[in-house]
């Protein structure tokens, strides 16, 4: 009888995984044409595959915000406002919109936070956080990251951190950026730790 559990099991299981795979391998094809806004995305600190899919599709056409605060409007991450004897009072962000797009850019803030790496965004976030504690400086950050990114998107250029060696830092504009290959998405996927299987991989262009 045991026997037949853990079998049971270890098909269940196989059932699942099949199923992850054959989503995984849809969502490599919903992305294939937006190969650059992911690569954008992934030069983000504490951006990685599912992070970065997951903020796009629920960013949709970011030229359809006409500014970044208006993004952030849009994810809920801007402190809501009233007034109190004539007073205008932030409060708690106000929370709108999608709550997936809210939680993988909290979830990038903490993967920041958590980087041995001295980046500017960490620093920024330090500084918050001593001034104002550790849920604002966190909020504070993933607003941050986002306005950065939905500029990024704008112009076509990759992120690099001032704290980067000079040295090592390459200028990217729009007219120079190339699309993602297929081996640079299927080794950063790899890297996100995903098993990719080459007929299960996008179609070059």
């Amino acid at each position: 009888m045991q026997i037949f559990l853990i079998q049971s099991h270890l098909d269940m299981i196989d059932a699942i995984t099949k199923q992850i795979a054959e989503i995984d391998s849809k969502i490599l094809d919903l992305l294939s044409s937006r190969n650059e806004d992911m690569r954008i995305a992934l030069s983000m600190p504490g951006m990685g595959f599912v992070s970065a899919s997951t903020i796009l599709a629920e960013i949709g056409d970011f030229r359809d915000f006409s500014s970044p605060d208006k993004l952030a409007a849009y994810c809920g991450l801007v402190p809501s406002v009233y007034q109190s004897a004539g007073k205008l009072i932030n409060g708690h962000i106000t929370k709108h919109g999608s709550p997936h797009i809210r939680s993988m850019i909290i979830e990038v803030a903490h993967a920041i936070i958590r980087t041995r790496r001295d980046t500017k965004l960490k620093k920024f976030f330090l500084r918050i956080k001593a001034r104002r504690g550790l849920k604002i400086g966190v909020v504070a950050l993933a607003r941050k990251v986002l306005c950065i990114l939905y500029h990024l998107l704008i112009n076509q250029e990759t992120y690099h951190d001032d704290c980067d060696d000079p040295r090592k830092i390459k200028h990217h504009s729009a007219c120079s950026t190339t699309s993602m290959s297929l081996d640079e998405m299927i080794k950063t996927i790899i890297k996100a730790g995903y098993e990719v299987k080459r007929n299960e991989c996008l179609k070059c262009g």
